[in-house]
């Protein structure tokens, strides 16, 4: 596992964290500075052409955190779904997501089959089954330093009253933080922070509002994750140049309007290779 995530949660502000959804975004994140990356569930279904509605597999996810862990030194955060299943299968998804490289990761109170927290028909598991998850998770792993992160998506499906009640069962349960989906407003982000203690996780981006880091740490939250947000911009730019591909039969291939071979060669680790080839090739 990577440095803790822990630290990041105990700061007296919020914490900025960017979504990733393969290794190349990953290390993306790292370069621009920040201090962890998010594995959004729906970012790597993305990357495999599909909606994120339960059709990637637990087994896919674990590859997928692995590959990022193995490119980045900066501590993982992974989107574990429901855990694949009941509380057994959560204990296993604590393990695989360890053996990862992963500093922690946030579970579910959607019943099967899932379905992305922004899509409308989600239904929800009681809530004792998902202190049960929560439970397993938190007595099974490895490290103590290692996060298990309770989310709720009862918002939009049992208002937030429920949200409220669930989010302070899930922490004494022993979930290390809260994590709110589907609020309307930057008020519901405060009722929710009035009415459950502990560190609280948010996403970014998908809502009908936007919030940011300072308003976030002014009412309380620890970190907040942009799950998609460079997805959705990178969608606009290879549409963009498609778009003159296609009606102009060529490109032009110099900066600024792309990154230089070079440049990429350096993300990509150019210099480490070489140095390691003087070193250890024939």
């Amino acid at each position: 596992m990577r440095t803790s995530l822990r630290p990041l949660l105990e700061r007296d502000r919020c914490t900025i964290v960017p979504g990733a959804g393969d290794p190349l975004s990953a290390l993306l994140a790292e370069q621009a500075g920040f201090e962890a990356v998010y594995m959004s569930g729906y970012y790597v279904c993305a990357t495999m052409g599909m909606l994120d509605v339960g059709l990637v597999s637990s087994t896919e996810m674990f590859t997928q955190a692995a590959r990022i862990s193995e490119v980045v030194k900066v501590p993982l955060l992974v989107d574990a779904d429901t855990g694949y299943g009941n509380a057994l299968n959560a204990i296993r998804t604590v393990a695989a997501y360890e053996a990862a490289g992963a500093a922690g990761m946030h579970l579910e109170d959607q019943s099967l089959p899932k379905k992305c927290g922004h899509l409308d028909g989600i239904k929800m598991a009681p809530t004792a089954e998902m202190c049960r998850k929560i439970e397993a998770c938190v007595d099974h792993r490895r490290n103590k330093d290692f996060l298990v992160i309770a989310r709720t998506d009862a918002i939009g499906t049992e208002g937030m009253e429920s949200a409220i009640q669930r989010g302070k069962a899930y922490s004494e349960a022993g979930a290390d933080a809260i994590m709110i989906m589907a609020p309307r407003s930057l008020d519901d982000m405060k009722r929710f922070r009035d009415g459950v203690s502990g560190p609280l996780v948010c996403t970014v981006g998908s809502w009908p509002f936007e919030v940011d880091e300072k308003q976030l740490t002014q009412i309380g939250y620890s970190m907040a994750l942009f799950t998609v947000s460079t997805l959705r911009r990178s969608i606009v730019a290879m549409q963009e140049t498609l778009s003159r591909l296609r009606r102009d039969g060529g490109l032009s291939h110099e900066p600024p309007d792309m990154v230089s071979m070079n440049a990429m060669h350096q993300l990509l680790g150019q210099q480490s290779i070489q140095e390691k080839e003087g070193r250890y090739a024939d």
